[in-house]
């Protein structure tokens, strides 16, 4: 085949030569001046009531910039899915698992940030932590957010034909059970950010994101800030895989401590809080009643799942909908049922 550009042809990607002569500039790359650092100060508890927070000692700190709570930043509620915004900058009332966030400091350098973060005192009650399915939906469970009964984040139902009926014709019924494990992300850069708001208010921030419009109406919407005044910059990105593909608590707390502070400010996810951020692919439970004729034809599916969906919705409204929405694949199916349920546990999102 000749005569085309771009069919039987291979496509040059156009970020090679950058990444590999090493010119290619990642977040972690970059410096401003006047520049600050940030941190956060995230749960060690897994499920605890907040009673308390005294950020006296870190604000008295030398080099220490600005600390923000849940105070400053307000209780603006964002995520994902609109049907199910169930997140804030930092926690107010309790913190779901081990990692949420509580509070942020900006400071002259990153060890001035981290001690000042090791200072903030945190009074918890700490509350009884569920972590499967079966304690999420056990009766008289506590429940991760008050207006989720049972811990239930979202449920979907979808039938068509009737199963029943065609179980009935079927030569062979076979029921099985099927678990999948969580799986997480290892790219090799972990998330970082620097935000900056400049004399007129203007917000550019500079992410390793993997969506950066997603991450300019959030903080747009959570900030209180016209979608006009946000600028988000990806520069290049050292992989993502989907946990960079919403905006996240980092970037959130970058843009706010540049607004108190009128300065620059770069953050930075360890790889530990990687994965305490997660917002990783869920644990599946599966139980799948296939009906077939003696021909081997499928006559009839039927499908129930529950997702451990971690303590806040995240990705999976779309999730639990599209497990049942492409059960059937590319197979004629006349009649199939799928019953899936998403349950907040006490683990990341």
């Amino acid at each position: 085949m000749s005569g085309y550009d771009v069919i039987n042809s291979r496509a040059a990607r156009i970020d090679s030569p950058d990444k590999a002569t090493g010119r290619a500039l990642f977040v972690d790359d970059m410096k401003m001046p006047g520049m600050l650092y940030g941190a956060l100060l995230q749960s060690p508890l897994a499920h605890a009531r907040i009673l308390g927070i005294d950020t006296t000692a870190a604000e008295k700190l030398p080099g220490v910039k600005s600390v923000v709570t849940s105070k400053e930043a307000g209780l603006i509620k964002y995520g994902v899915s609109p049907a199910r915004y169930d997140e804030t900058i930092f926690c107010h009332d309790k913190v779901r698992h081990v990692g949420d966030n509580i509070a942020a400091v900006a400071a002259i350098d990153l060890e001035t940030a981290l001690k000042a973060v090791s200072l903030i005192k945190v009074d918890y009650e700490e509350l009884p932590a569920l972590f499967t399915i079966e304690e999420a939906m056990a009766e008289g469970a506590p429940l991760l957010h008050e207006e989720y009964p049972r811990n239930m984040c979202a449920e979907v139902h979808q039938e068509f034909g009737d199963v029943e009926a065609a179980f009935k014709q079927c030569a062979l019924i076979k029921t099985t059970s099927f678990v999948n494990k969580r799986q997480d992300a290892a790219f090799i850069e972990p998330q970082g950010c620097i935000a900056y708001f400049d004399l007129f208010g203007r917000l550019t921030l500079y992410s390793s994101t993997q969506v950066p419009h997603y991450v300019q109406r959030t903080v747009a919407m959570v900030l209180g800030l016209p979608v006009g005044k946000v600028r988000v910059v990806k520069p290049y990105v050292g992989g993502g895989f989907g946990p960079k593909a919403a905006a996240n608590h980092m970037e959130l707390a970058a843009c706010l401590l540049s607004k108190k502070t009128g300065k620059p400010v770069k953050m930075n996810f360890e790889r530990e809080q990687v994965f305490t951020h997660g917002r990783a692919r869920h644990q599946f439970f599966h139980t799948m009643t296939t009906g077939v004729t003696k021909e081997g034809r499928i006559m009839a599916l039927k499908h129930e799942c529950y997702l451990n969906g971690g303590a806040y919705s995240s990705f999976g409204i779309a999730t639990v909908y599209y497990a049942g929405s492409l059960l059937g694949g590319p197979y004629k199916m006349p009649n199939m049922k799928y019953d899936g349920y998403r349950l907040y546990t006490n683990l990341p999102a």
